[in-house]
């Protein structure tokens, strides 16, 4: 398989039996009130911090939440039908999940790392009732992009998302050297074949054409950079050139 990344995303998604615990804010709260830190709550931390210098690549890489989206993608290839306001359910899930890991977490102390809280199998999915409750996750992920097209669960429901646009804002914010998408807009054709490998759907070849990559929506997965043969977007690791409209004007 040539794209490395979708491989990578189609093992965390059939791993997801074994993994799936790691990605549950329910283990992170059953293990904070119970004095664990659990597994989930490391990976959870280092997807916040990881997105600092990252963005949201970890959605692109590493979550089988969005390998599962882009297998339905593949399936139904379904545009995705945008609802303004809707994004908020997102916000409003993940702000309720963090509240409560944190709440969680300042109510105790004296806390033992357990990697495996909840998961003494080794394998999340071990038992009947785990069984139902995989596949039930599947299917309720599965609504929406039926229902409003491609990544429509990334981009209306996702709570763990949150985490990574923060980080990503903050990174933005103060311009720290991290991986993003830089453009030369000169160099653009308007093809369009940047928006058509866009699996977010987010407009790149607009945002070519304002020399302002920056969108919380964008994973970083670098499908444009790869589709454009101009050029006109690239896939970097730095600052942003904040000094990008003197050197065009010179």
């Amino acid at each position: 398989m040539k794209n490395k990344r979708r491989l990578v995303l189609l093992i965390m998604f059939f791993t997801l039996p074994i993994t799936l615990n790691f990605f549950s804010p329910y283990i992170i709260i059953d293990g904070l009130f119970n004095k664990f830190i659990s597994g989930a709550f490391l990976v959870w931390s280092v997807m916040a911090i990881s997105s600092l210098f990252i963005g949201r690549a970890f959605c692109a890489y590493v979550c089988p939440y969005g390998a599962w989206q882009m297998i339905i993608d593949r399936c139904i290839e379904k545009p995705l039908k945008k609802i303004k306001g809707l994004k908020v359910l997102k916000y409003i899930l993940g702000a309720t999940w963090i509240s409560i890991i944190a709440f969680a977490l300042i109510s105790n102390s004296g806390y033992k790392l357990n990697l495996f809280y909840l998961t003494e199998g080794y394998v999340s999915v071990d038992k009947i009732s785990n069984v139902i409750g995989y596949f039930t996750i599947l299917t309720l992920l599965a609504v929406l992009p039926i229902i409003l097209g491609k990544r429509a669960t990334c981009h209306y429901l996702c709570p763990m998302s949150i985490l990574n646009i923060t980080g990503n804002k903050i990174k933005n914010k103060f311009n720290i050297p991290s991986l993003k998408l830089d453009t030369e807009s000169s160099n653009c054709k308007k093809c369009g074949a940047c928006n058509k490998s866009c699996p977010m759907s987010i407009n790149v070849m607009e945002k070519v054409q304002h020399n302002n990559m920056q969108s919380s929506d964008c994973i970083l997965c670098g499908e444009c950079s790869k589709a454009c043969k101009f050029g006109a977007v690239n896939r970097i690791c730095g600052k942003d050139r904040v000094d990008r409209k003197v050197l065009e004007i010179k």
